[in-house]
């Protein structure tokens, strides 16, 4: 007699080789890959909201860039609202060096607008999100 196929041992010892190499094959994956993309659209949320806040309140809301220290500040009224902090590969810097912040007037114009930059400088991938003199629109460009 001829039995054809697999015994239990044969597919357990199968399944769990299976099991160790899609293991070993997750922790290769790089986890942080979508992480520059969700940061720049954090940051854009962020602007946009302290131009809502500036037009509605007439506050003195702002955003400020700590390039040192890999993070900015949400201000509202000079009391830090917000805090969003980096991870250690991945830089975020502002094209105006001479003012470290970015607000907004009453009409929602920025005032110190410029171009940011997150960086990651593991890949040297980069995220340039730039505010419009004129009008405060906020623009991504990869």
């Amino acid at each position: 007699m001829c039995n054809k196929g697999f015994t239990l041992i044969e597919l357990i010892a199968t399944i769990s080789i299976l099991c160790i190499v899609l293991a070993l094959a997750v922790l290769i994956i790089d986890s942080d890959i979508f992480y520059l993309e969700k940061m720049a659209d954090e940051f854009i949320m962020d602007v946009r909201n302290v131009q809502m806040e500036c037009i509605k309140t007439l506050g003195n809301h702002k955003i400020s860039i700590d390039i040192d220290n890999r993070c900015y500040y949400v201000y509202d009224n000079s009391v830090i609202v917000k805090t969003v902090i980096f991870k250690d590969r991945y830089q975020i810097d502002y094209s105006n060096k001479n003012m470290a912040s970015v607000g907004f007037d009453i009409e929602g114009i920025p005032v110190n607008a410029g171009t940011f930059k997150i960086m990651d400088t593991k890949t040297n991938k980069m995220i340039e999100i730039s505010i419009v003199p004129t009008t405060g629109r906020t623009v991504i460009k990869e």
